[in-house]
């Protein structure tokens, strides 16, 4: 078995680009445009219960998921890659860290949930919790996630694209995986090279200070960026921005 993905670039250097809870890869359509195709091949994949893998069962955790991605790159070629996670798959991203060692030589965290877990106010849960089955919470989530600020048009948007892309089962399993099955004590010290995305107007638990105060303190050879005017969902927000630190970013790990 293996994940559902749309290879993307031409270059020698293998990328593999995750997605969000909300979304499928169409999350990264906008940033795509100004990607670096020249020197890197993309894969945007979806996990279990997403978009083109959203018919293949499974568990819905880190653990399962960080191996699906290093089977992918397995069967595409990629002895050693780069992984990019956004939001939930930003915990993801830091279990392929984990599981793929020295096979990984760089990380991008796009306002990522952290490698301790979820940790919502209670009141940002149940709004995330009811968002699964109820468009009027998933309003309410997209409101808040992006700083209470955009257009009515953009949070029907972001809804259609939620509805479409995959099956209520696989979210519950991943929140409450991405609830419960921390890891922190196991990866905090990594040395892999790491950039973390945060958003200017993001809301706890991924404002600009948490993710200085967290990602920074746990990962030596992790940096930051914010992107100004944007909230939770930067590479739809600011994409040209997002795309031209991650050229930047990528290019020195060759």
């Amino acid at each position: 078995m293996i994940l559902g993905h749309e290879l993307y670039g031409s270059g020698s250097e293998g990328v593999i680009v995750m997605h969000d809870f909300y979304g499928c890869r169409d999350t990264w359509e906008f940033a795509r445009n100004f990607f670096d195709t020249s020197r890197f091949t993309y894969a945007f994949v979806e996990v279990r219960g997403y978009g083109e893998s959203r018919n293949i069962p499974g568990d819905y955790t880190p653990a399962e998921a960080a191996a699906d991605i290093l089977a992918l790159a397995d069967n595409v070629g990629w002895e050693k890659f780069h992984i990019v996670g956004h939001s939930m798959s930003g915990m993801l991203a830091q279990r392929v860290v984990l599981d793929g060692g020295s096979r990984i030589k760089s990380a991008i965290l796009n306002t990522p949930v952290a490698a301790s877990g979820l940790s919502f106010t209670p009141e940002g849960f149940e709004i995330i919790k009811g968002s699964i089955v109820s468009n009027e919470m998933l309003e309410k989530a997209f409101d808040a996630l992006t700083g209470e600020r955009l257009c009515d048009e953009w949070i029907a948007f972001k809804v259609r694209q939620t509805r479409a892309s995959r099956l209520m089962k696989a979210q519950h399993g991943y929140l409450e995986s991405l609830s419960n099955q921390g890891f922190l004590d196991e990866i905090e010290g990594n040395t892999t090279p790491m950039l973390v995305i945060g958003g200017e107007y993001d809301m706890e638990p991924f404002t600009p200070k948490i993710l200085e105060e967290t990602f920074l303190s746990w990962y030596p050879n992790a940096e930051l960026v914010i992107s100004g005017n944007a909230a939770h969902y930067p590479q739809q927000e600011t994409p040209v921005y997002v795309a031209t630190v991650m050229n930047e970013f990528l290019a020195r790990q060759i």
